[in-house]
């Protein structure tokens, strides 16, 4: 008997999960991270991001051209939707693996990169190593994410792709380096133009109106999977599905062939995906909101979404076609016009 009361006080208790957390108890060797204290961490790396770019990486140097803004600014706003989505997401994973820190602060430091690239044209060189580094964190993540996926009972399934690591979201960092590249590629680009060397400032306008197409395919194909798997119970839900491969399908006409006539259908195809980016950031918002509970019970309700802040990324890659029609129109066989 005292044997077997030996062996039952040695015996861990398990850790119970605190109220309002939307995830199972962490095991004994996790960090005891309260949602709260992970969303007040999120926001705080959102503005320490924000405020290195503007005050430590952009002081003095030359104003980037217009493309370059649009393309920093876009870098910017899908390195935030990163931050933000991977810190919860893989607080909901318990942080299991230490690999887990590395994409939330990749994309705070890219978040930073791209303000300062669009407020300065100094540090260039600084700035692509960065953006690239985003490209490699984002890459390295799809991959783990896959394997992620293809390890777990049946594969590649459709409970694996709706309920495991998403395929899309570090795709959607690697985009938000490209996007930085794009942008520091677009002002020497368009210096150079300046310089007398023809040329520079379409080949960057197709390279960016390429990615921009590239990534609007892949962020269709996570939209469908993820409101598939919501059963489009709303109509709405069918709004990007339908609009973000149009968006796509015009940005490659245009970047085959930049006539004023697809770089204007082009234009207006990527407002359109700009406003369901801040339409679905709303309308997300609400559905949190019928959540059990509501915002009252943020610190779960948040958790079980729909995301908040996902719908900000078609924003971003929205702005980088922009900047690329922004050179297409400049540099292109018939430019519609002039500005700087």
């Amino acid at each position: 008997m005292q044997l077997f009361q030996s062996a039952g006080a040695a015996r861990p208790k398990p850790r119970r999960s605190w109220s309002g957390d939307a995830r199972p108890a962490p095991s004994a060797d996790q960090p005891n991270m309260r949602s709260g204290t992970l969303l007040a961490v999120t926001g705080i790396g959102l503005i320490a991001a924000g405020a290195a770019g503007t005050l430590l990486l952009s002081r003095d140097g030359r104003r980037p051209s217009q493309a370059t803004r649009l393309a920093a600014y876009g870098a910017a706003l899908l390195g935030a939707s990163v931050l933000a989505d991977s810190a919860m997401e893989h607080y909901r994973g318990n942080y299991r693996r230490k690999e887990m820190f590395v994409a939330p602060i990749v994309a705070a430091g890219t978040i930073a990169t791209a303000l300062a690239t669009a407020l300065t044209s100094r540090a260039a060189t600084y700035k692509s190593a960065l953006f690239g580094g985003a490209i490699a964190t984002g890459l390295f993540g799809l991959s783990f994410h896959v394997k992620n996926i293809l390890s777990r009972t049946g594969g590649l399934s459709w409970n694996n792709l709706f309920y495991r690591a998403p395929f899309g979201a570090p795709g959607a960092l690697a985009l938000a380096g490209v996007a930085g590249v794009g942008a520091v590629a677009a002002d020497r680009a368009e210096w150079r133009e300046r310089l007398g060397h023809a040329g520079h400032g379409r080949r960057a306008g197709r390279g960016l109106g390429l990615f921009t197409a590239a990534g609007l395919f892949g962020l269709t194909a996570e939209i469908g999977l993820l409101h598939f798997r919501g059963a489009f119970h709303d109509k709405l839900m069918y709004a990007p599905v339908l609009a973000v491969p149009l968006t796509g399908m015009a940005m490659l006409a245009a970047t085959a062939d930049p006539v004023p006539r697809r770089n204007d259908l082009a234009r207006k195809t990527l407002e359109t995906t700009a406003a369901l980016g801040i339409i679905g950031t709303g309308l997300h918002a609400y559905g949190v909101s019928r959540n059990m509970g509501g915002f009252t019970n943020w610190t779960q309700n948040l958790f079980q979404g729909p995301p908040i802040a996902a719908p900000p990324s078609l924003a971003g890659i929205a702005l980088m076609g922009f900047s690329a029609l922004h050179l297409l129109d400049r540099h292109g066989k018939e430019p519609s016009y002039g500005r700087d």
